[in-house]
């Protein structure tokens, strides 16, 4: 996708207490402000469209080619109050000036350009200000006006403090320096093309990801069939999950939900993060193209701002929004294997095939040739004395090191060697 070029072009008139070269008199300045009122309201420069023609609204309505904080056409009386206001601004603000060009056709092509001008005014406008370091949306004052009597539809913006508004060093005073930045101006035009693009690229983006986050976040709840930590075929993931719950019981008292980002062992977050990277790592052909739609929308969301910031002759990238939703659904699974551990620590029922499962596991990791099956086949059907006394201290042993407290549990599974006492 190619992104327009659009042009950005900042002046501005200094207050009475900041005057300049240009500026070398209070006169100057207020004359320049009184000026900039009538020019932006010259209705010889204003968009006309269709509707107003047949409504027969042309030459005839009140409201006057300049827009307000509100989204609505000032009136005459309005920007008469609204100089009146200025008059007062100026002894200690600057008055910042903008021109937005747009290339030929571009605007009326891909926006309806009253909707526009209410989101320039609304969403865009605030946005940008607070990116200029003003805290207080309430305490700035703006104003715009769209011309087209040039092939180039072009904004005039400029805006004052009514107040001081600017936060340097710590301390809340009148912004002193009049240019804006670079970075600001890049910024401005990003949340331009952002605005004006986004219907038709960026929306539909940003809806499949949330779609791959909700289908993704299915695999790690207790109530979908998916449910990827409850696996008790696999004895690997079934260790880590037990061995995260007993370290849990171990750090905190609560019944409650846990939340990932407030635990501070060391030990729970790096097992918390190995058994995520496990179960993501897992032969799953469904989840895997899951996975896999996630990461191709979320490079086509970084490739949508990356052309923005070309546009803009920028090398820096907007990623936040990728960075957020990999963030939210990292969250989400961490968060969900901590309290399925939690719980399944908390809540186990033992069985004798689970009792066993601490056994095989560790045969498992001696020798990962052998089959599970066989490891329990020999563990329990071997003739030889001497390694029924070892089965028999193993399965012991593996009682004790799921949860000492299972003295009921031992002795029931002892009752399956009552008939060998004498080996004991």
């Amino acid at each position: 996708m190619t992104s327009p070029k659009v042009v950005v072009m900042n002046k501005y008139t200094p207050s009475y207490n900041n005057l300049n070269f240009h500026y070398k008199t209070k006169q100057a300045v207020h004359n320049s402000t009184m000026n900039m009122f009538d020019y932006y309201a010259d209705n010889k420069k204003k968009a006309f469209f269709m509707l107003d023609y047949f409504s027969g609204k042309i030459g005839k309505d009140k409201e006057m080619n300049i827009m307000f904080e509100d989204g609505e056409y000032a009136t005459k009386d309005q920007i008469e109050k609204r100089k009146k206001q200025y008059e007062k601004y100026i002894e200690n603000s600057n008055i910042y000036k903008l021109v937005i060009s747009f290339p030929e056709g571009f605007l009326e092509e891909n926006v309806d350009i009253k909707s526009f001008e209410k989101k320039l005014a609304k969403e865009i406008i605030p946005q940008f200000l607070k990116k200029c370091g003003f805290v207080d949306i309430k305490k700035m004052s703006y104003q715009f006006s769209l011309h087209t009597n040039t092939k180039h539809l072009h904004f005039h913006l400029s805006f004052a403090e009514k107040q001081p508004n600017f936060k340097s060093y710590g301390k809340i005073d009148y912004r002193k320096k009049g240019k804006l930045t670079r970075e600001e101006l890049r910024y401005f035009k990003d949340l331009i093309i952002h605005s004006i693009n986004r219907e038709k690229v960026y929306t539909p983006l940003l809806k499949e990801t949330n779609k791959n986050i909700e289908e993704l976040k299915k695999y790690f709840s207790p109530k979908d069939k998916n449910f990827l930590l409850n696996n008790k075929e696999d004895i690997l993931l079934e260790k880590k999950v037990l061995k995260l719950g007993e370290l849990l019981s171990q750090s905190r008292d609560s019944n409650g939900k846990i939340k990932f980002n407030s635990i501070k062992d060391k030990d729970i977050i790096s097992l918390t993060k190995d058994i995520k990277k496990y179960v993501f790592n897992k032969d799953n052909p469904e989840f895997k193209e899951l996975q896999k739609e996630f990461k191709n929308n979320l490079n086509s969301i970084n490739d949508y701002f990356k052309s923005i910031a070309e546009s803009n002759h920028s090398d820096t990238v907007d990623d936040s929004l990728i960075k957020n939703k990999q963030k939210y659904l990292d969250n989400y699974v961490l968060n969900a294997i901590i309290n399925h551990a939690n719980y399944k620590y908390k809540n186990l029922k033992f069985t004798e095939d689970e009792l066993l499962r601490e056994i095989v596991h560790k045969e498992y990791k001696k020798n990962k040739t052998m089959s599970k099956y066989d490891i329990v086949k020999n563990l329990l059907s071997n003739t030889s004395n001497s390694l029924k006394f070892k089965n028999k201290y193993q399965i012991r042993q593996a009682v004790r090191n799921i949860n000492d407290e299972l003295e009921e549990a031992q002795k029931d599974f002892d009752k399956l060697f009552q008939v060998d006492k004498e080996y004991s």
